[in-house]
């Protein structure tokens, strides 16, 4: 008996060592929670706190089971393990496992641990038949054996989402299908996956709103019917996509893996993003402070372009300005962008100040030489490229043609320089269109620095593809919502009017004015000549 007590604590002190490694007790292991499937669960967890997680209902026709735990801004670990270690553990804001059943088995059991912070949970889980593809089996990527994960990472150009490849299903108890010794069409080089995407409401970023939206990208079902499917793979191809980064706005994908032989599907865990960092008053942060210029810039300009969207044929020198300061402003701030490594504030310095210059000098040189017919072919390019701007702003941009950076400028160039060209023959017309199109299109861009509308990408997915060329391979598909309907309207509503009203001021009026040196000249040498006039009685 002596030697048993002695022996004891040497036989359990790994168990317990380990224990104390990953912050599990014994005690913590009894308590646990009750899932049934197809049922979501809310839970709040403490700091550090552990519970273990035993789905029931588990019917007899189900090979596995696929997990979902996601919460609103703190990341949950999910395990296989109660001791959490690192090759049976994911953590993530929205994560899961797989659950291969054994035979018989009715239950199944993971474990979920919260971080440094408290945080609240919601717990999902579906089951997939012997015919149904297994999400993430034929993981060599990530840490996981079977990893049902789709891993985004996002920055300000791109959202990017990788998922491990998927299996063939199994009956229980028999072993999965090698992945890679052969690849014809009994292995899992058959299946297809399809990406799809789900835009949260607008101006919403909080609990409730992603808790229903998850729900809508949770099963295969309800992915067909709520969500919008942006493309699909083989398996030859790379299980990477890029998606647009629409800063503020919550998006959730999810990835549909189809076994087109058998007819069936199963869905990966849905994983969602803001692409900026919460607040816990459900804002985004802008960390760096720059916002503010930008807002600054596009107040101005929004003020200046409602001005020429009402009245820019009668004020030219004005309209030069305006023209000049925005081309030769985006493409200063594209070279020095793409020549250096200078951090934002100074390359927006640049862009300004060669803004402008541009800006004065097209005000000058038709001050000084007046040229209407070159000076409103400039001022057209303008139009034309906010016209190939908004035909890439539609579905067109994602076709395979156009991810190539070749053809999709050629044919950027292409519209913007026939649209000034088909018009230029009626030049008084395209001056006044540019002026109403870009002005009031300056007016959206005003309000969407600070209300969110998709309208700003028109022209930030050209900024975005001319300053990161791996912009090419992004899917964009924008979250056209209420406030962008009522934005349409009103740039519709801009645009038309402005362009009737500039054409009545116009009424009468001779096509082009003079430029002012020519008007001063004249001026002058009308007061020369009434000068000896005058002069002559007094002779």
């Amino acid at each position: 008996m002596a030697k048993l007590c002695v022996w004891l604590p040497t036989l359990f002190a790994p168990l317990l060592s380990c224990s104390r490694c990953s912050g599990v007790s014994v005690a913590e292991d009894r308590s646990h929670i009750k899932l049934p499937l197809l049922e979501p669960t809310s839970v709040l967890l403490d700091p550090n706190e552990y519970k273990r997680v035993v789905i029931t209902n588990i019917g007899s026709q189900a090979a596995s089971v696929v997990t979902q735990v996601y919460s609103h801004m703190q990341n949950v670990t999910v395990s296989l393990s109660k001791f959490f270690f690192a090759d049976s553990s994911y953590t993530s804001s929205s994560a899961g496992v797989v659950l291969i059943l054994k035979p018989a088995a009715v239950k199944a059991t993971f474990y979920i641990k919260a971080g440094e912070e408290a945080v609240s949970v919601t717990l999902f889980a579906l089951s997939n038949s012997v015919q149904d593809p297994v999400p993430g089996a034929c993981n060599i990527e990530f840490a996981l054996e079977n990893d049902p994960n789709l891993h985004l990472m996002y920055d300000v150009y791109e959202t990017t989402i990788s998922f491990a490849p998927a299996n063939l299903g199994t009956d229980r108890g028999m072993l999965p299908p090698p992945c890679d010794v052969k690849t014809d069409a009994q292995t899992r080089w058959r299946l297809t996956y399809d990406l799809y995407l789900y835009f949260l409401p607008e101006h919403d970023l909080t609990m409730e709103s992603l808790s229903t939206g998850m729900s809508k990208m949770s099963s295969v079902q309800n992915i067909e019917k709520n969500g919008m499917k942006i493309t699909s793979l083989r398996s030859n191809q790379q299980t990477r996509l890029y998606g647009n980064s629409y800063i503020g706005v919550g998006v959730i994908y999810n990835v549909i893996v189809r076994d087109p032989l058998l007819k069936s599907s199963a869905s990966y865990v849905p994983v969602s993003t803001y692409t900026c960092n919460l607040s816990k008053g459900y804002k985004c942060q802008n960390s760096d402070g720059t916002f503010i210029y930008i807002q600054v810039l596009c107040t101005v300009i929004g003020i200046y372009g409602l001005l020429l969207c009402l009245a820019g044929h009668r004020i030219f020198e004005a309209e030069f300005l305006f023209f000049g300061f925005l081309m030769f402003g985006f493409i200063s701030f594209v070279l020095v962008t793409q020549f250096s490594a200078l951090d934002f504030i100074r390359r927006f310095a640049i862009m300004v100040n060669i803004g402008l210059f541009g800006g004065l000098m097209a005000s000058l040189v038709r001050w000084r030489f007046g040229l209407p017919v070159i000076g409103v072919a400039f001022v057209g390019l303008m139009l034309g490229f906010l016209v190939a701007a908004i035909i890439f702003f539609t579905p067109l941009a994602n076709f395979s043609l156009f991810q190539n950076n070749v053809n999709f400028w050629m044919i950027y160039v292409f519209v913007t320089l026939v649209v000034p060209t088909v018009l230029l023959p009626f030049a008084k017309a395209l001056n006044i269109f540019t002026c109403a199109l870009v002005g009031s299109y300056s007016v959206i861009v005003a309000v969407g620095v600070y209300s969110y509308t998709s309208l700003t990408y028109i022209i930030l997915n050209v900024i975005k593809r001319a300053i990161h060329p791996d912009f090419a391979k992004v899917y964009s598909i924008p979250p056209f919502q209420h406030m962008d309907y009522i934005l349409t309207f009103v740039w519709v509503f801009l645009f038309i009017n402005g362009t009737i009203l500039q054409f009545i001021l116009a009424r009468n009026r001779s096509t082009f004015p003079l430029c002012p040196y020519q008007k001063w000249k004249r001026r002058n040498a009308a007061i020369g000549e009434r000068t000896p006039l005058l002069q002559a009685p007094e002779a």
